[in-house]
């Protein structure tokens, strides 16, 4: 049985994995500062579901947060005695990186898309709404690159840390674009602007390589986002988790 960390910047999404996903949990990032906090988080939460420590034989991590790494390996070899996968581009086989600085490539975006790769074909497109909105995209089968927008949440959360009067508002795609007040401004201004501005990036990299690509959306934000423009049509909640698998699988064989 495996036990998954996909790591962001704000929150972990940890997956319980044989054979399918058999549990999936939340926890904040900056909510434990030990192993032994961590462990009396998921405790609880393995427990539940009759998961003891004599259970788990792998644990596989994409981490974008370098100061948790050293906790995630320490809690992996003390109550599991197993020693933590980390996700890394430079580990990957029959998928190239092909961007200038492989070695720089996010252990999200890498385990992104190598799901893609696998389970939406050699032509794919990953829209991962985090902190960050990372896009990626697979062609030929190969990484070439993509784009990193600013998120929604870090959008408004900086909207409204930087100003006295304005509030903030939750997420909410409206299906008109003049607002008659301030919350329907902010909402109009930072969400629409964000989902149209990738709905274009998305035709001019369609246009740029001649070529129809599978369009997947993930991350939290992703689902309340799905169907709001025709591209946002398959939403995929483990997608990251599904990569750190296929990597995982891949290291085992080499």
């Amino acid at each position: 049985m495996r036990l998954l960390f996909d790591v962001g910047n704000t929150h972990i999404v940890v997956g319980l994995y044989e054979n399918q996903f058999l549990s999936v949990w939340r926890i904040g990032t900056q909510s434990f500062e030990t192993e032994d906090e961590l462990y009396s988080h998921l405790f609880p939460l393995l427990n539940r579901i009759n998961i003891g420590e004599k259970d788990i034989n792998a644990v596989v991590i994409s981490s974008v947060v370098p100061s948790v790494n050293y906790i995630l390996s320490r809690y992996a070899k003390k109550y599991y005695n197993v020693d933590a996968v980390f996700v890394s581009g430079i580990k990957i086989k029959d998928m190239k990186l092909d961007v200038d600085y492989p070695k720089e490539v996010g252990a999200d975006r890498v385990a992104n898309v190598l799901a893609l790769k696998k389970y939406y074909g050699n032509n794919a497109i990953g829209i991962d709404f985090g902190t960050a909105i990372t896009i990626d995209v697979v062609y030929k089968g190969n990484f070439i690159g993509g784009s990193i927008i600013p998120g929604i949440n870090t959008q408004m959360m900086s909207l409204f840390s930087k100003t006295a009067k304005l509030p903030q508002v939750e997420l909410k795609f409206l299906n008109y674009s003049v607002g008659k007040n301030t919350i329907d401004n902010i909402q109009i201004g930072i969400i629409k602007t964000v989902v149209y501005g990738i709905q274009q990036l998305l035709k001019d990299i369609e246009k740029e390589y001649d070529t129809k690509f599978k369009i997947v959306i993930t991350g939290g934000i992703g689902k309340s986002l799905k169907g709001v423009i025709p591209e946002f049509n398959i939403y995929d909640q483990y997608l990251t988790l599904k990569g750190l698998n296929v990597f995982y699988e891949m290291y085992e064989r080499r």
